[in-house]
Order: structure tokens, then sequence, then C-alpha cells
């Protein structure tokens, strides 16, 4: 039930991103950014579930789960934006970029995507961001923002295919949320807040509500 509550959001993030806009597809080469995330490791699978080569940044720490879930890890920490797009495309940049951190990894995405064909996504895309790298890769970019149907009560239908397809994912043993192993209750919602903002949540936090 944990795993349940965990993987609507995540998944749908992932989804609308990768295959809603960017039509991720088997032959193509996928670029997550925090892959050892809640929503970046959901991305990774999905990603690796519709044929894709995927590779993810992570810290050298979580390089290991990033392998585990079926991504070629990157250790952003020591490895620039150009050297690994020249190691593991050969300089042509990804098919698809999706960036799950923002910032200053959002600037760091124009440069990594594949120059006309290329496609970028976020799911944190505000601030202020120089969109020259992307205009002079003619690439594209495309912005997720998961709770608007829950907003305004459009589209909230496609929510529902999602879910369903990610549901049978999960049957097939090929999608299954990350969750960080500390069991919260509603006595430490303030607590499993601050986790998550300050980054050291290994995965999605979920709190139990007792009876």
């Amino acid at each position: 039930m944990r795993e349940a509550a965990a993987l609507p959001l995540a998944v749908i993030t992932a989804w609308e991103g990768l295959v809603d806009r960017a039509g991720v597809r088997a032959g193509q080469k996928v670029l997550v950014h925090g892959g050892a995330g809640g929503v970046g490791s959901v991305a990774v699978q999905v990603a690796a579930a519709r044929g894709a080569e995927v590779f993810a940044t992570a810290s050298a720490a979580r390089t290991p789960l990033v392998r585990r879930l079926g991504a070629v890890p990157i250790d952003y920490t020591s490895v620039p934006v150009e050297r690994y797009v020249a190691e593991h495309t050969g300089g042509a940049g990804f098919d698809i970029v999706f960036d799950t951190v923002g910032g200053s990894v959002l600037d760091a995405s124009f440069e990594a995507v594949r120059t006309y064909t290329g496609h970028v996504v976020s799911a944190l895309g505000w601030g202020t961001h120089a969109l020259a790298p992307l205009s002079f890769r003619a690439a594209t970019y495309s912005g997720i923002f998961t709770l608007l149907p829950m907003l305004t009560g459009r589209g909230r239908e496609h929510h529902g295919e999602i879910l369903r397809g990610a549901a049978a994912l999960v049957h097939e043993g090929k999608l299954r949320p990350l969750l960080d192993g500390t069991r919260c209750t509603l006595a430490d919602v303030a607590d499993a807040h601050r986790s998550v903002e300050s980054g050291t949540a290994d995965g999605k936090v979920v709190v139990d509500v007792e009876p």
C-alpha cells in the first residue's frame, strides 16, 4: 500500500513528460537528471520499459541504485556535460533529456540535447534560463505541471489512462517506486517535509495514517 501511495504523482509526471510530450520509444537515448530521486527513478523505469537506452545523473553514492533501475549512471559531481555527451552520444546529444532538478541542471539539459530532433522536458522549469543553447540546437522544450488537471478538472481522464498503463508495468515487474526507508506518521509530518526539502530523503517519503 505504501508503494501504491507513492507511485501516482511520480508516474504521471514522468509519463506526461516522456510519453505524452517527448514520445519516448525504442532506439532513443534518454538522459534523466536526478535518476535516484522519487520522480527520476520512475522516469528511468518508464523510459527503459518503452525500449529506450537510458542514462541518469546521480551522486557517486547513488550510482549503483541507478544501475539497478536500468540506467547507465553518470556521476554529475565529477563528469561535466560536454564529457558525458561526448562519451555516451558521440557528441550528438541525447534524444530526450528529462530534468527533475531544475536550476542550473535545466541549463545543462539545453547543452546535452540532440540537434533538431532533441526534446528537453522539465518538471521544475521555473526560474531564469538562457534559451540560446537550446535555440542553437533547434531543439524542443516542454514544461510539465502535473497538478493542472487536479486544479482545473480538465484532463483527469487522461490521468486515469496513465495510471492504468503504469499498473500494467507494475504487474509486469517493470516499475516499482523508490521509497525512503523512514516510517512516518501524522505526528512526524514536519520531519517528513524537512527530509524532502533538505534532499536527504532516499526516494519518496510516505506518511502512514493510522486508523
